[in-house]
């Protein structure tokens, strides 16, 4: 092995190392939509608690995005990462408040 194979292959290594330690699930895990019951209730939430206080402007931004990191051992699997983010905007008295998207 050359130098430059080692250190490509060390980097990718080394990257490897600072990924989260999930647990692995299913490949079916990966297809399943969002579950939008859960999803409308935290809109709704949101919705409301700014029309209570007196938001001119609310909006609720719910995403499901598929990250995926894959480490493995051996040729197994380690690691495989799913996040669901969301993010509320509102306009209260002429001021703008944000809660931007969480992982």
């Amino acid at each position: 092995m050359d130098r430059r194979t080692f250190l490509t292959l060390s980097g990718i290594g080394a990257a490897g190392l600072t990924l989260p330690n999930t647990r692995l699930i299913a490949a079916e895990q990966l297809l399943t939509p969002n579950d939008a019951v859960r999803s409308r209730r935290l809109s709704d939430t949101a919705l409301s608690t700014a029309k209570a206080v007196g938001a001119s402007y609310c909006d609720v931004r719910l995403g499901h995005y598929l990250r995926q990191f894959v480490i493995t051992s051996e040729g197994q699997v380690e690691n495989v990462v799913n996040a669901e983010s969301s993010g509320v905007r509102v306009l209260a008295d002429g001021a703008w408040g944000l809660r931007p998207p969480t992982r």
